[in-house]
C-alpha cells in the first residue's frame, strides 16, 4: 500500500481531535503520531483471569479463525497470516506478568498490531507471525496487502437489525436501531501509531453469528472527523473505558453465515482453587462476498 492511504487518514486528523475535544475527550487522550510517553505511574499488572476475560479471549479466537477461513475460501490470491498476539498464559500464570508488560511497552513503542495480515498467495511469509517481535519483522509486514482487526459479537445482526426494524413498524420504542464497531478511544492514537509506521491499510472486522460487517479505518476516522452517526459510551464490558460506537450500517455486510457454531462448556482453575467455567463456541462458517471483502480491505 502507498503512503497514499495513510496521507489521507492523516487529513482526517484534526477534525477527529476536535470533535472528540468537543465531546470531552481530554486532550492527553488525543496525542496522535510518534511513540507514546512512558508510564508516569508503575503499571497495575491483572492478578487472575476470570470466566467473563477467558469466556470473551474463546469468542475472539474462534471468530478469527472463522474469518480466517473465510478470507481464504473467497479470495484464494490472498493468504492470510496470524500477527496479534495468540498468547494462551492467563493473568496468574508465572510468565503472564513479563509477557504483558513486554506487550504494552511494544505497543506503546510502535502501535497496536492488527491480529491479522493479508499478503499475496505467492509471497514467502510465516502462517503466524505473533511470537515475532516488531524490528525482526517490519520491514515483512510493511509489505502486507492489507491488516484487519477483528471484533467477534454475541449478536446475530440481521436478526437484530430485524426485530428493531419490525417494532419501529409497530410505533414500539426500541434501543439502538443496529449493532455497532465499537472503537475504544484509547485505541485511535495506538492504531494510528502503526499505520504512520507501516502505511498498510487496515480495516474491522465484526463477526457476529449470522454476518460479517467491516469498515475501513479511513472510514472510522472520516465518520468521527465529521462529527455525525456515532456516540460515545463507557460499556462496562470495555472496563467503563470512553467506546465509540459506530453503526454497523455505516460498513459494509462482507459476508453471511453458513452455519451456526455449538457451545461447549470449559473451565480454568486458578492457583487458589478457584473455578471459572464459561462457554467456547465450535465450528459454524461463513461466506464472504469477494468484492466488498476487496473493496473494504483495499480502498
Amino acid at each position: 500500500m502507498s503512503s497514499s492511504y495513510f496521507q489521507r487518514l492523516q487529513a482526517t486528523l484534526d477534525g477527529v481531535v476536535a470533535k472528540l475535544t468537543a465531546k470531552k475527550i481530554q486532550a492527553s487522550r488525543l496525542t496522535f503520531g510518534g511513540e507514546g510517553a512512558k508510564p508516569a505511574e508503575k503499571i497495575r499488572v491483572p492478578t487472575d483471569a476470570r470466566s467473563e476475560f477467558l469466556a470473551n479471549r474463546a469468542m475472539g479466537d474462534w471468530a478469527e479463525r472463522m474469518l480466517s477461513a473465510a478470507i481464504v475460501s473467497a479470495l484464494p490470491e490472498w493468504k492470510v497470516v496470524q500477527y496479534g498476539n495468540t498468547d494462551t498464559i492467563a493473568a496468574g500464570h508465572p510468565d503472564f506478568k513479563a509477557r504483558y508488560l513486554a506487550g504494552l511497552e511494544e505497543t506503546r513503542m510502535f502501535g497496536k498490531r492488527p491480529d491479522l495480515l493479508v499478503f499475496p498467495n505467492a509471497f514467502d511469509v510465516d502462517s503466524n507471525l505473533s511470537e515475532r517481535n516488531h524490528t525482526e519483522i517490519e520491514s515483512l509486514v510493511k509489505q502486507a496487502s492489507a491488516a484487519v482487526e477483528v471484533r467477534s459479537s454475541k449478536f446475530e445482526a440481521l436478526k437484530y437489525m430485524a426485530v428493531r426494524q419490525k417494532q419501529r413498524d409497530d410505533g414500539e420504542k426500541g434501543g439502538r436501531e443496529t449493532p455497532s464497531f465499537t472503537v475504544k478511544v484509547e485505541d485511535l492514537v495506538i492504531v494510528y501509531r502503526w499505520l504512520e509506521r507501516h502505511h498498510v491499510s487496515q480495516s474491522y472486522c465484526q463477526v457476529f453469528f449470522d454476518s460479517v460487517f467491516a469498515i475501513n479505518f479511513l472510514d472510522i476516522f472520516a465518520t468521527i472527523a465529521s462529527g455525525e452517526d456515532f456516540s460515545i459510551e463507557t460499556p462496562a464490558k470495555s472496563q467503563e473505558k470512553a467506546t465509540i460506537m459506530i453503526p454497523i450500517t455505516r460498513g459494509v455486510q462482507v459476508g453471511k453465515a453458513t452455519s451456526l457454531p455449538t457451545f461447549a462448556a470449559e473451565h480454568h482453575v486458578t492457583k487458589l482453587g478457584r473455578h471459572d467455567a464459561y462457554v467456547v463456541p465450535q465450528g459454524g462458517g461463513f461466506e464472504l462476498d469477494p468484492a466488498a471483502m476487496k473493496k473494504v480491505l483495499l480502498p
